[in-house]
């Protein structure tokens, strides 16, 4: 199972759209609404990319009112994205709603 997990980690950010989700999702909460301009894509193509990175257990939903916040479930993204060699300052967390820092 785990070995499964992994593929579908890696099978998410071999595509562009997943990657460009996942990679502004470590930097905390996203709104639905938000997501597709900040990722310059459009919301179908965006909803679709965030219902199956959900479906694979990448990230998590919750319901705030009206809206779907957007964050990482799986915690080894942000290693992923480390060892790829990402700045750090990239992956500071953000709190959508206030865009404040939340901490690392």
């Amino acid at each position: 199972m785990a070995y499964e997990n992994t593929l579908l980690l890696f099978k998410a950010l071999g595509e562009e759209s997943k990657h460009r989700i996942l990679l502004l999702l470590t930097k905390g909460e996203y709104c639905a609404c938000e997501i597709p301009t900040l990722i310059r894509r459009t919301q179908s193509n965006t909803s679709m990319h965030l219902a199956k990175l959900q479906e694979w257990g990448i990230i998590k939903s919750r319901r705030d009112g009206k809206k779907i916040i957007y964050s990482i479930k799986d915690k080894r993204l942000g290693l992923v994205f480390k060892v790829l060699g990402y700045p750090e300052n990239k992956l500071t967390k953000y709190c959508c709603c206030a865009n404040k820092r939340v901490g690392v």
